[in-house]
């Protein structure tokens, strides 16, 4: 499949008249819990090749987006990658410690950047996990496959707090994410069990198990919640700029 998915990153700089910079897989197969049905979320960061692509009035697409069902590829631009680091953006720090590659990044993108600001990934984590939690979670009877993805999804977000407000930088990979919380033993178990409970498409855990995790969600958020204080994210946009002057170059 890799050979697939890079044959399609090299039509799309075709297409597009652009280099793509790196490229990763994001999503359930970075993190460790997929299955035979999960499709490759394949995400990679471009420039044009053209420099008077960034030298006109008229704002420009920074995205470029694909989806045949199997593949989901969604690239930024050189310039909106760079904004969302200097915003401390969770999805972007994933993408760059993503244990799965499929173009390296030779060009050293974020070279001599400050690293991401742990207050407002803490803030990031939160929102999603709170939102995920709400939206899926809570008040639902039906304990079928896409609840199991959700509530791994939340589970994830929070620990990811947990790892952050202990003045660390969480891993991606879910057993990594555990492995860096304090948590019970049940609990733990009950995770694996959540994970595999998805990897097989068998849903093995009982309404009891299921009830602990859920309720450890609910503690969790109530903890997140009387430390969500927004963070102001001091940095020098200028050295971005420079950057992104050096790159397009």
């Amino acid at each position: 499949m890799k050979e697939v998915i890079i044959d399609k990153l090299e039509q799309i700089e075709k297409d597009n008249d652009v280099t793509i910079l790196y490229a990763i897989e994001s999503g359930s197969r970075a993190w460790g819990h997929y299955n035979d049905d999960s499709d490759y979320d394949i995400r990679f960061i471009y420039k044009h090749n053209d420099l008077n692509h960034y030298l006109t009035i008229n704002n420009q697409s920074e995205v470029i987006e694909s989806n045949d069902g199997l593949l989901d590829i969604v690239g930024w631009d050189i310039k909106k990658a760079l904004y969302l680091h200097y915003k401390s953006n969770p999805n972007l720090r994933e993408w760059i410690n993503s244990p799965i590659k499929y173009v390296t990044d030779d060009e050293d993108i974020f070279r001599d950047l400050p690293d991401f600001n742990k207050g407002v990934l803490k803030h990031h984590y939160y929102g999603l996990a709170y939102r995920h939690y709400k939206k899926y979670l809570k008040g639902k009877e039906e304990f079928n496959l896409k609840y199991v993805k959700k509530m791994l999804y939340t589970i994830r977000c929070t620990l990811a707090w947990n790892v952050l407000d202990n003045d660390s930088y969480p891993s991606m990979n879910l057993d990594e994410l555990l492995e860096e919380n304090d948590l019970s033993k049940d609990i733990k178990d009950n995770i694996i069990k959540l994970r595999d409970s998805y990897s097989t498409l068998e849903i093995t855990l009982n309404e009891e198990e299921r009830i602990l995790l859920y309720d450890w969600i609910v503690d969790s958020l109530e903890k997140m919640k009387k430390d969500n204080s927004p963070v102001k994210n001091k940095r020098d946009i200028n050295l971005y700029n420079k950057r992104f002057q050096e790159l397009v170059r």
